[in-house]
């Protein structure tokens, strides 16, 4: 099965790495697509696109972005353009179908990571995040995948990865293309909590960057 990368941040937004460096860990590791989703912009995506097509990469890139809705965070793919931030998440959805794209909840009920929690929402998007690699104990990620088998929403993976040396830890698998994979619930995951390590040098990192 392909395996794709669909939860990353860059410069363009709140990550430490630019696209090329994360990009370019993708191809290292051997994944087939990647998204960089960051916050309310498609630039890091279309950044992305460019530099696979300059440098003749075998890697797709998928365009999208993590747009902040007044309900919690959605995971928008195969847009072109931004999405205005604030929208309510039905609203945000209805949007990105006019893109002709697909749309994930991202970290659903962990709200303090600004995750969707109302199930009569969630439940129109086209598919969940039932596992994110930045997790303490999991049961997100178990409640999750409860509510994607109930409304038989396409389960997807995502690192949530905030520098290079973070992607890889949350796959979707799927076969063929990935978009049609997703709107036909015929996607998997593989999966690795990311080690806190890792997390707590993000954030280390961060605060010092902000000091200079």
């Amino acid at each position: 099965m392909k395996r794709a990368e669909l939860h990353v941040h860059s410069t363009y937004s709140d990550g430490l790495d630019r696209v090329e460096r994360i990009v370019d860990e993708a191809v290292r590791l051997g994944i087939d697509a990647i998204s960089i989703t960051d916050h309310d912009t498609v630039e890091g995506s279309m950044a992305a696109l460019d530099y696979v097509r300059d440098e003749h990469l075998d890697i797709e890139i998928i365009p999208g972005a993590e747009v902040s809705t007044s309900d919690g965070h959605l995971l928008v793919y195969y847009i072109e353009r931004d999405i205005d931030r604030g929208m309510s998440l039905m609203e945000t959805i209805g949007e990105v179908r006019k893109q002709n794209g697909i749309c994930a909840v991202s970290h659903p009920f962990q709200i303090e990571r600004s995750g969707a929690f109302r199930i009569e929402l969630i439940k129109h998007a086209d598919a969940l995040e039932v596992f994110n690699a930045k997790y303490v104990v999991g049961i997100f990620n178990r409640i999750s995948e409860r509510i994607a088998d109930k409304y038989r929403m396409a389960k997807i993976a995502g690192s949530d990865a905030h520098t290079a040396n973070e992607v890889g830890y949350g796959l979707t698998l799927y076969t063929g293309n990935l978009k049609e994979a997703i709107a036909e619930r015929k996607t998997e995951y593989s999966g690795r909590k990311m080690p806190l390590s890792r997390q707590i040098g993000y954030s280390l990192k961060k605060k010092f960057i902000r000091q200079f």
